[in-house]
């Protein structure tokens, strides 16, 4: 048992000092933790469409000009078929 209490001790112990390392490795480089070398952290708006209601990136939305957001053309064009 006194094995056990003292094997529970160390790797407590190891754990930290290797939790202490990364931080300290991820504040001298600049990098935080929360985004990943190499990945986009910009974030865009998400857009409803007002024919079927899917969301769509602005990007890739088709936009009307009364200000109407669309997933397609097709749902646009279903939409206001005069246009």
């Amino acid at each position: 048992m006194k094995f056990l209490i003292w094997a529970v001790i160390v790797f407590l112990i190891v754990a930290w000092i290797m939790r202490n390392k990364n931080a300290a490795n991820r504040a001298g480089t600049g990098q935080s933790g929360a985004a990943a070398p190499g990945r986009n952290t910009q974030s865009e708006a998400i857009l409803q469409c007002a024919h079927c209601g899917v969301h769509v990136p602005a990007s890739e939305a088709v936009r009307h000009a009364p200000g109407a957001v669309f997933c397609s053309e097709a749902h646009r064009r279903l939409t206001y078929p005069d246009a």
